[in-house]
């Protein structure tokens, strides 16, 4: 688990729920497809700092590979949070 800094995101073509984001975590870049479109839209998603799972095997998802996990909470209603960090932590640090 890392923290990353979403740089770049955009709607998955042909796609309901996916997101596909471009996220620094420490001086590599991976590409995360998420199903949070309900939740966040592009435009905001640019410049969080998120907690990342990044020790994933890639996968594809609606034919884009994904690279990782963005981490997110939901609730008993449906509603998901993405987890950020409380503090000012750079991309790539490890959290523990």
């Amino acid at each position: 688990f890392q923290v990353g800094e979403i740089i770049a995101c955009e709607a998955v073509p042909k796609s309901k729920k996916l997101l596909c984001s471009q996220v620094k975590v420490g001086s590599q870049v991976k590409q995360i497809v998420s199903g949070i479109k309900a939740h966040y839209t592009p435009e905001e998603m640019v410049g969080k700092k998120v907690m990342v799972l990044t020790n994933l095997k890639p996968a594809k998802l609606a034919g884009v590979v994904s690279e990782g996990m963005l981490l997110c909470a939901e609730d008993a209603d449906g509603n998901l949070a993405l987890m950020t960090p409380e503090r000012e932590m750079p991309a790539g640090a490890e959290i523990c």
